[in-house]
């Protein structure tokens, strides 16, 4: 297994031994080349994400499969039509109709009926021949700048590395602008519906390209664009070694926020009233009242690892945790105690279908569980 497998299930929580066998069986065929099978397997396999996409819910999993639910998670149907059998890692819908999923070999895909069928935008043989000859440009204009120069040469390692980069997170503002997140520090975004991507990793004042995991829309500041419309003023992003970054409008630039702990945070959530709290390896949590200027540790039982986290109408932040445990805080994330469920399975991401109900998924596909009172 390489290191960005071994990252994707860490942030994912991929298990070892599915994305072991998933790594042997893509050696043995072209995933890009492949569309996804159907199977009635499908909703029991590993799947990664949970999206919504007005009143339906959308999940992604391995091998390309994309499921589509109607009734808040109690039937899934799987996706007509899947170009890539990469693994999907993320889905954004910012109409019930217009959605994008990113996932492994750099894929981004299309849908424009709801999630039913999708076609290919971008992939990573793409990605990093449309980066390398960009910053190549941009360092022929600016011959001595540094910034560019490091980026031609992580491109040409992109190109080498034959779609070896996925993405984890995509964010669609609207039906037209967005960006995806994703290894080494990838940032690509688009102006156009997908209709082409371009790289803005230069916007990130970082010394070193770190994975990008998770994001966050605070929603009580303003939403104006930065550098060009490219990147929203109220996000933060969390990844690892301890980064934590958010737009600077004085440079509209992705700065580096002081942030407590070198680990990887895996997953971020702000509150109504845009309390941040962020989870990561070893069980830490932290969270932020002054959208993101500091953080404080937040008290809570040891658990490994947390992946998932989600607000419930009724105020409640969820946390989910590697191995399928739940914990729940009703002070805003200022603290947490275990939610008990039954049969708890090895999880990558949670939402609220019904009230009092949560949807599940990971290592055995997708499950809804009732919320204890």
């Amino acid at each position: 297994m390489n290191k960005l497998v071994a990252l994707v299930c860490a942030a994912c929580l991929a298990a070892p031994f599915a994305l072991a066998q998933e790594a042997r069986e893509s050696k043995r065929y072209d995933v890009l080349a492949l569309p996804a099978v159907q199977s009635p397997l499908a909703q029991h396999t590993l799947v990664y994400s949970l999206t919504r996409a007005g009143k339906r819910l959308v999940a992604t999993g391995i091998r390309g499969h994309i499921l589509y639910s109607d009734d808040f998670g109690q039937t899934w149907t799987q996706a007509a039509s899947v170009p890539v059998r990469s693994s999907l890692l993320d889905a954004s819908f910012p109409t019930p109709e217009q959605g994008w999923v990113v996932g492994h070999e750099g894929v981004i895909l299309h849908t424009a009926d709801g999630g039913r069928t999708w076609t290919k935008q971008l992939d990573g043989v793409q990605l990093a021949t449309i980066g390398l000859d960009y910053y190549t440009v941009k360092l022929q204009q600016e011959p001595d700048n540094e910034r560019y120069a490091f980026l031609v040469d992580e491109m040409k390692l992109a190109v080498e590395g034959n779609a070896d980069r996925p993405f984890f997170k995509i964010l669609m503002r609207s039906e037209t602008t967005g960006f995806a997140v994703g290894a080494y520090g990838l940032l690509f975004s688009t102006a156009d519906g997908g209709k082409s991507w371009y790289p803005v990793m230069e916007l990130i004042e970082l010394e070193q390209l770190v994975h990008l995991f998770d994001y966050v829309q605070l929603k009580n500041s303003p939403a104006a664009g930065l550098a060009g419309q490219e990147l929203p003023a109220n996000m933060v992003v969390a990844g690892e070694m301890g980064t934590m970054l958010a737009p600077d409008p004085a440079t509209g630039r992705l700065r580096a926020l002081e942030f407590p702990y070198e680990g990887s945070m895996f997953t971020i959530l702000a509150t109504r009233n845009d309390t941040l709290v962020a989870g990561g390896l070893r069980g830490l949590v932290f969270r932020s009242t002054d959208r993101g200027a500091s953080w404080s540790e937040v008290a809570k039982p040891a658990t490994g690892a947390i992946v998932a986290s989600t607000q419930l109408e009724d105020g409640r932040v969820i946390l989910g945790v590697q191995d399928g445990t739940l914990l729940a805080s009703s002070d805003e994330g200022a603290s947490f105690t275990p939610l008990p469920i039954e049969n708890p399975h090895p999880l990558s991401d949670l939402l609220e279908g019904r009230t009092g109900e949560l949807v599940l998924s990971g290592t055995d596909g997708l499950r809804v569980v009732k919320l204890p009172e």
